[in-house]
């Protein structure tokens, strides 16, 4: 290439078009590692993530087997999340990692909570009297 823009522009235009290409060689090595750097970061994230629920899970649930680790340590942040919840409160293993649906793979509807003293009223106020 170097012989090509001597050839085309002589020995000035030679320098100046390879230190442009150096600076963009430069530049673009700069965003490679600034973009490895941020994914190393999350993958450390969700590896310390993974870590945390598998010993949620130890405690709650006693020992984990090698396919409930693989599980967890192959899951995507948004997954780690949920099951970081529901491990709080779910009763068994499995439930962990339920995906909220029923057997027909339909979602569960959340049983609605009623507050007290609130039942058969509208928005807590006093039902209306009809004819006074």
């Amino acid at each position: 290439m170097t012989r090509l823009l001597e050839k085309a522009g002589g020995p000035r235009t030679t320098e100046a078009t390879m230190t442009e290409l150096d600076e963009i060689e430069l530049r673009g090595e700069r965003r490679g590692k600034r973009e490895g750097k941020r994914e190393g970061k999350r993958e450390g994230e969700r590896k310390g993530r993974a870590k945390m629920l598998l010993k949620l899970m130890d405690a709650r649930f006693g020992a984990v087997s090698a396919d409930v680790a693989a599980r967890i340590e192959a899951a995507d942040e948004t997954a780690l999340g949920r099951w970081a919840i529901r491990v709080l409160t779910a009763p068994t293993p499995e439930e962990v990692f339920d995906n909220g649906a029923d057997d027909t793979g339909q979602p569960r509807r959340a049983a609605r909570k009623v507050k007290a003293g609130a039942a058969g009223s509208s928005r807590g106020r006093a039902p209306r009297r009809s004819g006074a």
